[in-house]
């Protein structure tokens, strides 16, 4: 849902918001807005208060895919583990962010969450201690570059957060530092992308002295309808406070997609993946959690 109108004295101010079903579980049918911000906006940049990405997520870079898009950064959520980005990847928290104008295909951005995990009218409401909401004062920069030399295509975006722990005990107790940056380019030429993007979390959300990295590739090749791609994400924790190293994650994806006609789309996916830090919830004898995932979806844009 968008609304935009421009003052006489030439300032841009508009709305944005997105609806999604079943944000509170399976099987719930509710319907709630997770992205829900106004905006200003001028010669001078743009300014967005509300439920909003950081700018260093909105200028991230991932690896490429097509359709579906195979071992992306959504697809951690599909095997029960949620290690496969970066900490601050896809959240909508409170805040307030500031872009700057693009000049010569750059620009750069810087955004200031008061709460982590808190969102609406939460940072009103409640000064409740929860277990997932263990930071604050997070501040977020982010920078990218696009620009195209002929047929060869150039992207690269860059950015981290950072923020303070709670005076909770949750947070205080053994409760990593909050440190996240990362980094991502592509590379086009004649229907071909290839790129990857490299996170670090530090021991944010983890214990302390526990470190995360991890990194994705994927390369795509896209033809009059048609358009394949494959990628490869991997993770790799070190939980040293529990005295476990070397955990890797890992995700092989292939898929294809394909436009029957304006606005409808055919896509499927297929995913191998292995992930070993996914040690609670399995199944009697199993010590990691490992699969072959197969997806095929249509899609309507109108």
């Amino acid at each position: 849902i968008k609304a935009e109108a421009k003052a006489e004295n030439g300032l841009t101010y508009g709305f944005d918001a997105r609806l999604r079903n079943n944000q509170n579980g399976v099987g719930q049918d509710v319907v709630g807005a997770d992205r829900k911000f106004v905006y200003l906006s001028g010669s001078w940049g743009k300014i967005e208060l509300g439920d909003t990405l950081a700018v260093d997520s909105n200028f991230e870079v991932q690896a490429p895919s097509v359709g579906i898009g195979q071992a992306d950064y959504a697809f951690g959520i599909d095997t029960g583990n949620y290690s496969y980005y970066h900490a601050n990847e896809g959240e909508f928290d409170t805040k307030l962010v500031y872009y700057t104008p693009v000049f010569s295909g750059f620009q750069a951005g810087i955004s200031y969450t008061p709460e982590q995990g808190s969102a609406g009218r939460d940072n009103a409401r409640s000064k409740i201690a929860k277990s997932s909401n263990l930071y604050r004062d997070l501040v977020s920069v982010g920078a990218t570059y696009n620009k195209s030399f002929g047929d060869v295509a150039l992207a690269i975006g860059a950015g981290g957060q950072w923020g303070s722990k709670k005076n909770s005990i949750a947070a205080q107790g053994v409760t990593g530092d909050y440190a996240v940056w990362h980094l991502g380019a592509t590379l086009g030429y004649k229907g071909f992308t290839f790129g990857g993007h490299y996170f670090d979390n530090g021991d944010a959300f983890l214990a302390k002295g526990d470190d995360q990295i991890g990194w994705q590739l994927g390369l795509t090749y896209e033809t009059g309808n048609w358009a394949v791609g494959a990628n490869y994400a991997r993770v790799d924790t070190d939980y040293t406070a529990r005295g476990r190293k070397d955990d890797t994650d890992t995700a092989y994806g292939l898929g294809v997609a394909y436009q029957l006609a304006a606005g409808l789309s055919l896509q499927a996916d297929v995913i191998k993946f292995d992930a070993e830090s996914q040690t609670t919830g399995l199944k009697a004898g199993k010590s990691k959690n490992d699969g072959t995932l197969f997806t095929f979806r249509t899609r309507v844009d109108f």
